[in-house]
C-alpha cells in the first residue's frame, strides 16, 4: 500500500469532491442554437458522470418543469436536482418578498411530483441574509457565490444555520486558460486535495462549456476520471450538495477542512 493511501486510511479522513452543474442559460439567452447545444452537452455530461459513477448536483431554474429532470432522475446514480437562482427573483433588485414567493413555488411543485429538493444554487449572490426563508423551505445546502475582490475569503464549507451549509465554488469550469494548462493545473489541484483530505466543489457552467467546445469537455472528463479513480482507491468520495450538508451536520464538532486551492475563476 502506498504512503498516500496509508496516510488517508490511518487518519480516517478522505477528500470530498462535489460536482455541481448549472444547466440553464442566463435569462434572455434562449436562442434555438443555445437550446440545441445545451441539450447535447447535458446528455454528454449525464453520460460522463454515469460512466464514472459520480453523483452530481444538477441545478435548473425549476426542477418540476425542466426537460433535464427526467434524464437526470432516470440514472442509476443517485444524482440530485437543485434550484438555480438568477436575477429575476434572487438578488438585491428582486427583493425579499419575491425571493420567498419564488423559492416556495419551486420547492413545493418539485416535491409534489416526488423530487425532494434540498439544495439551492444562487447565480448572483449569497443568500445568507435570507437564511430564515431557506430554512422554512427545508433547504439544507447552498452553493456559495463570491464575486468580491478579497482573495483571502474562506473556501471551506460554512454553517449558516444549524443544518444549513454553504459550500463555496472551489473551481469553476470551463476555465479561461488553455485547455492543456487548465487540465494540468486541475489534475494537480485534485491530487493536492486528496493528499490533504480537503473538500473540493467544482461548479460547471453548462452553457459556457457548450460554447467552449470539445477541449473544455475533455478537460472535465480528465478530472472526472481522476476523481473516480481516487474514489475507487478509497481516499476520496464524490457527493452531492445535499449529501455534503447532511454529512457536515452529522459531525458538527469536526474540524473544518482547509482549502488548498486558489479562488474560483
Amino acid at each position: 500500500m502506498s504512503s498516500f493511501v496509508r496516510r488517508s486510511c490511518n487518519h480516517h479522513q478522505i477528500a470530498h469532491f462535489l460536482f455541481t452543474v448549472e444547466l440553464d442559460p442566463v435569462p434572455n439567452d434562449l436562442s434555438v442554437t443555445v437550446r440545441r447545444d445545451l441539450a447535447d452537452v447535458t446528455n454528454r455530461l449525464v453520460d460522463l458522470f454515469n460512466v464514472h459513477r459520480l453523483p452530481a448536483t444538477w441545478a435548473v431554474s425549476d426542477p418540476a418543469f425542466s426537460a433535464a429532470t427526467s434524464l437526470v432522475m432516470r440514472s442509476a446514480i443517485r444524482h440530485e436536482m437543485a434550484i438555480l437562482g438568477d436575477t429575476s427573483w434572487l438578488g438585491e433588485t428582486a427583493g425579499r418578498t419575491r425571493f420567498a414567493r419564488e423559492l416556495e413555488r419551486r420547492v413545493t411543485k418539485s416535491r409534489r411530483i416526488g423530487i425532494d429538493v434540498v439544495s439551492l444554487v444562487p447565480r448572483v449572490e449569497s443568500i445568507e441574509r435570507h437564511v430564515d426563508l431557506v430554512v422554512k423551505q427545508g433547504i439544507t445546502a447552498l452553493a456559495g457565490v463570491d464575486r468580491s475582490a478579497d482573495r483571502h475569503r474562506s473556501m471551506v464549507p460554512k454553517a449558516l444555520h444549524y443544518g444549513v451549509w454553504e459550500v463555496p465554488a472551489t473551481i469553476r469550469l470551463p476555465q479561461k486558460s488553455s485547455w492543456f494548462l487548465s487540465s494540468w493545473l486541475l489534475r494537480r489541484r485534485v491530487r493536492q486535495a486528496a493528499l490533504q483530505a480537503a473538500t473540493v466543489h467544482l461548479v460547471i457552467d453548462a452553457p459556457s462549456l457548450a460554447e467552449a467546445g470539445v477541449q473544455a469537455e475533455k478537460t472535465l472528463a480528465s478530472v472526472a476520471e481522476q476523481v473516480a479513480e481516487l474514489c475507487k482507491r478509497g481516499v476520496a468520495r464524490a457527493e452531492t450538495l445535499g449529501a455534503a450538508a447532511a454529512r457536515l451536520t452529522n459531525v458538527p464538532n469536526a474540524s473544518p477542512q482547509q482549502s488548498i486551492l486558489r479562488r474560483a475563476a
